[in-house]
């Protein structure tokens, strides 16, 4: 199942501009070419419930409500003490290695735990991570991620 990281969503439900406007394209081609449904996790919710407010300026954005209705999301329950047991046990394999962000390694448990086999994500950090974790990734990793993969392994 693939995976959606907050940014992801955040190109699936908003116009993006400038430079990050490739990514609703990017996101369309995507959905055009994988149908299902796309997994998402407590924690990229709530992550959601920050990023959306801010990217519509209000604090009831309609975006936010379409989330948590849209069907073509499988929401995954997580189990909050396994999350962490999951989160720490990166920790231990990555925090020495690189400035690992609390919330990617909580994201990647969470995406590990509810069976993801891919994840869809603009984050190289996050991508890179993912990878050394065996997951598949998409976009592909580009060279900054490549590097910070280098130093993970």
């Amino acid at each position: 199942m693939n995976f959606a990281d907050t940014n992801w969503l955040v190109a699936m439900f908003f116009e993006q501009a400038g430079d990050l406007k490739q990514r609703n394209a990017v996101v369309d081609r995507f959905l055009r070419a994988h149908h299902g449904q796309l997994l998402v996790s407590p924690v990229v919710l709530l992550e959601c419930e920050n990023v959306f407010r801010h990217e519509a300026g209000e604090s009831q954005p309609v975006e936010l409500e379409q989330l948590e209705t849209d069907d073509r999301f499988y929401r995954d329950p997580m189990n909050w003490a396994v999350l962490k047991r999951e989160t720490q046990e990166l920790f231990r394999h990555y925090a020495h290695k690189i400035k690992l962000g609390t919330f990617d390694a909580t994201l990647l448990a969470s995406a590990k735990l509810a069976g993801a086999k891919t994840i869809l994500s603009f984050d190289e950090n996050f991508k890179a991570l993912a990878t050394a974790e065996g997951l598949q990734v998409f976009p592909p990793l580009s060279a900054s991620g490549q590097a910070t993969l280098a130093k993970l392994r």
